[in-house]
């Protein structure tokens, strides 16, 4: 027996050491916080066996008084401890359902009950450890032992449920070995001479429960039959009840033990899977980065796509159709468009859309007749709907479509502070624009507002362009036509008197000297009527313009002319470069006819590429007399060439040597304008020879 009790306490001890060491152990799992109950109960459990081994040897007989106080504190101790840790088993381990807390309010009557009537069995003249191992067993061993088991199975359901077989097993398994410890702990007591032990143990009681002698045996009383007790547990499987309590005590500490390495891999599998989570969470947030990377550098190129076609002077409506059409991509929509208010604010037409099929320009203004986007760009408040706008004003926000929008957003553009209308797109997926959407789409409005200035200022400065040269015309009209005419109001009076005085010769040289500046005011006005001609003809392309002025030049002067092109399509200027690229072969020409007393001129015009840029190269050569820079007349022209040049980033070089003709050169920059060298280094070569037929 003295065996059987210390392997017991070796049973129990180990149980709470291992509980103990798991507790000690990092991390955070189900069954951690119940840990240092089942330790104590573990280790109060061991003590009492113990104590059971030394009372049944009697070797100690000088402390026997001190090994009964000891087990009398520390088997109701025990089972408290064991009662604590059951309740947190149930009612943590797995959450109880809602309905659950009625069962207390239910069993408080009769446990009260219950520990009143176990109260009173302490006033009877029996030994006092006889009733304190009876109560403690039945109202802390039997609950605490049933309300863990009953946690362990539900633990185990719990675990069936999520398809992990094998831990539900020993879920099980720990649940019966708790259940079994509460029949064989708990349900089995001492014998005593009142119920319910009575019931079982009253016609074999060995102990006098009232003076503690041995008496025989009493007949029992109707249905109260012997069972359950000591003996009958020895005689029916032929151990007593101490070894089928320490196999009990053997089989929880298994179970519980091995339970307790399945919740620390539970933790680890929780870990793991923690981890995992955690990595597709950064795997997740990385492809959130690049995709959102990724949409800010597609939004950075076409913004600067949008500011170089801007910066070129484009075509406004094309740089606006380009707009919407990438603000539709870019947001995911199937429709944008881009309205102008009317003057009193009072309407909408729309300018342009693009529906994913077609991006277009409207030749014909069309009403838009959605209140929700008039309303939108008069309050000149960026809005975007939340799924609670009326349908039919959704629906309307999609021109051109049979489908219906289910979400839109809108942007309003000023000029000056004064709204002049908005863009706005829309999509069939019912999923709303998000404020971030929102902002980009503000970002397209501020381009259309920056392309209808740039529109505005290269109307002006094309305006401003005629208007100078209307001035230059006017100015040399008037000190060419106008002293010409004075002139000649001069000589009129001059050839009177000399008529008068029949003076005929003088009269004749005064009428040939008329004659001469008649041709010259003549020209003069010819080529001033077919300079701002020309200019003002931008629609026939500058090539053309350049090919007619020259053959009307021709005629006029009687200069031959030769014209030789050498770049296919468009020359790729701006508009104001293309005026001033005219402009400055109008002076060179210009300066042929008065100075050169040249019989030939040639007109070239190619590429020419230096430091990755490319210009437009114009060469115009005469076989004149030339001249020398020093001092000559040709220097007001010359540097009004240059200024024409450098107002757009070109340049202006002439070469030029007394009886060897004359070669003036300018370069514009192509589109893209960057700043420019001042001068390209081919420019500095050597005048060229004057091809002679």
């Amino acid at each position: 027996m003295m065996i059987i009790y210390f392997v017991n306490g070796l049973c129990f001890g180990g149980l709470g050491l291992a509980a103990y060491l798991q507790f000690r152990q990092s991390g955070d799992f189900a069954l951690k916080k119940q840990l240092p109950w089942l330790a104590a109960f573990g280790f109060v459990s061991g003590i009492t066996s113990w104590v059971d081994m030394f009372l049944v040897g009697g070797s100690v007989d000088e402390y026997l008084i001190v090994l009964k106080v000891l087990r009398v504190v520390a088997q109701p101790l025990s089972g408290l401890l064991l009662l604590i840790f059951g309740w947190h088993i149930l009612k943590d381990l797995t959450p109880l359902p809602t309905w659950a807390i009625f069962i207390l309010g239910i069993l408080i009557v009769p446990i009260s009950y219950v520990f009143a009537y176990a109260a009173t069995t302490f006033i009877t003249p029996s030994p006092i450890e006889i009733p304190i191992d009876i109560w403690s067993r039945y109202l802390l061993y039997l609950p605490g032992s049933i309300m863990a088991g009953i946690g362990f199975l539900r633990q185990a359901h719990a675990q069936r449920k999520q398809g992990l077989i094998d831990i539900s097993g020993l879920m099980l398994a720990t649940g019966l070995a708790f259940l079994f410890e509460a029949f064989v702990l708990g349900l089995i007591v001492p014998a005593a001479p009142y119920g319910p032990a009575s019931y079982y143990n009253y016609d074999r009681v060995i102990s006098n429960a009232f003076i503690g002698e041995h008496i025989g045996g009493v007949p029992s009383y109707g249905l109260m039959t012997p069972w359950l007790d000591y003996q009958k547990v020895l005689e029916v499987t032929g151990m007593p009840i101490q070894f089928w309590r320490l196999l009990s005590t053997l089989t929880l500490t298994i179970f519980m033990v091995r339970g307790l390495g399945v919740f620390d891999a539970l933790r680890k599998r929780q870990l793991v899977f923690l981890e995992m989570e955690r990595d597709r969470a950064q795997k997740a947030a990385i492809e959130s980065q690049i995709a959102a990377r990724q949409i800010a550098e597609n939004w950075a190129e076409v913004l600067v796509s949008i500011n170089r076609k801007i910066t070129e002077l484009e075509d406004v409506d094309g740089i606006l159709l380009y707009i919407i059409e990438n603000a539709r991509n870019l947001l995911n929509s199937d429709f944008a468009g881009l309205g102008l208010l009317q003057d009193d604010y009072s309407s909408l037409e729309l300018k342009c859309y693009s529906n994913g099929q077609q991006t277009e320009l409207l030749a014909a203004p069309t009403p838009i007749q959605s209140a929700l986007i008039l309303n939108a760009l008069q309050s000149t408040r960026s809005f975007r709907s939340a799924g609670e706008e009326v349908l039919a004003d959704l629906s309307q926000a999609g021109l051109f479509s049979h489908d219906k929008m289910e979400a839109v957003a809108v942007v309003s553009f000023a000029l000056d502070h004064r709204p002049i209308g908005g863009i706005w797109i829309a999509r069939k997926e019912a999923k709303a624009y998000s404020d971030v959407d929102l902002i980009w789409l503000e970002y397209m409005a501020d381009q259309v507002v920056i392309a209808l200035q740039h529109g505005l200022m290269t109307s002006q400065l094309q305006s401003l362009s005629i208007t100078e040269e209307r001035s230059r015309i006017a100015r040399e009209m008037h000190d060419g036509l106008a002293q010409v005419l004075g002139y000649l109001n001069l000589q009129v009076q001059t050839l009177g008197a000399l008529l008068k005085q029949d003076r005929r010769a003088d009269l004749e040289t005064e009428l040939g000297q008329m004659r001469q500046a008649i041709s010259v005011a003549n020209a003069d006005v010819r080529e001033n009527i077919l300079s701002l001609r020309t200019t003002l003809a931008s629609e026939k392309g500058l090539a053309s313009a350049i090919d007619e002025y020259l053959q009307e030049f021709g005629i006029q002067t009687g200069i031959e002319t030769e014209f030789i092109n050498k770049i296919e399509g468009n020359l790729n200027l701006a508009s104001v470069a293309e005026v001033q690229l005219v402009c400055i072969l109008q002076e060179a020409l210009a300066n042929v006819r008065k100075h050169a007393q040249a019989t030939h001129v040639k007109v070239l015009i190619d590429y020419k590429n230096e430091q990755q840029t490319d210009y437009i190269h114009m060469s115009v050569l005469d076989d004149g007399i030339g001249f020398a820079a020093q001092g000559s007349k040709r220097s007001f022209g010359l540097e009004t060439m240059r200024e024409r040049a450098s107002s757009v980033q070109g340049c202006v070089t002439v070469h030029s040597f007394p009886g060897a003709g004359t070669r003036v050169e300018c370069a514009l920059p192509c589109l893209p304008q960057e700043k420019l060298p001042n001068n390209p280094s081919w420019l500095a070569a050597k005048p060229d020879t004057f091809p002679t037929n």
